[in-house]
């Protein structure tokens, strides 16, 4: 829903907010100069007609490309609010509000092992508490998982959105 409102000779689309939720993921701008996203695909070009790739028993490659450019720390802050509440509720919400389902489970574990640590890796350096379902509430995995130790000093490591 939305509409045009004149404003000192200027038309703005006004949005209305009633009911509308800001979506859990951000695109970055993939057209902008400066922006290097890491999927592969630049040198593929070269490789395409070479020898070892005719000699390479998968000889159909996928023509699909990853979705790169999408950034769902905000998905990850939501379900780290929302800990203690029903699961099929903050699901529902979730999945209302993400481009697809699959994220969710990235931090969502539904068959947790009692061997696995409480700490799921997403990217480089960005690390967040493992979640879990029980008794149809979303819990942490585990209450004393802490943030790793730093690989290395010159980038900013992340535990749950904050930095260390």
């Amino acid at each position: 829903m939305c509409r045009a409102v004149r404003t000192k000779g200027c038309y703005i689309c006004v949005i209305h907010m009633k009911g509308h939720k800001e979506p859990l993921y951000r695109k970055y701008n993939k057209v902008a100069r400066g922006f290097h996203h890491n999927a592969p695909g630049g040198e593929y070009r070269y490789e395409r007609n070479s020898k070892a790739m005719n000699n390479f028993e998968a000889t159909h490659k996928s023509i699909h490309r990853t979705r790169a450019g999408y950034d769902y720390t905000p998905l990850f802050r939501f379900l780290l609010s929302k800990v203690g509440q029903n699961w099929d509720d903050v699901f529902s919400e979730a999945v209302s509000r993400l481009d697809k389902q699959e994220p969710v489970f990235w931090l969502v574990d539904l068959n947790l092992e009692n061997n696995d640590d409480g700490v799921v890796r997403i990217g480089e350096h960005s690390y967040y508490s493992k979640l879990t379902v029980k008794d149809g509430l979303l819990t942490r995995a585990d209450e004393a998982a802490e943030a790793p130790a730093k690989s290395c000093t010159c980038c900013t490591h992340t535990f749950n959105g904050k930095p260390y």
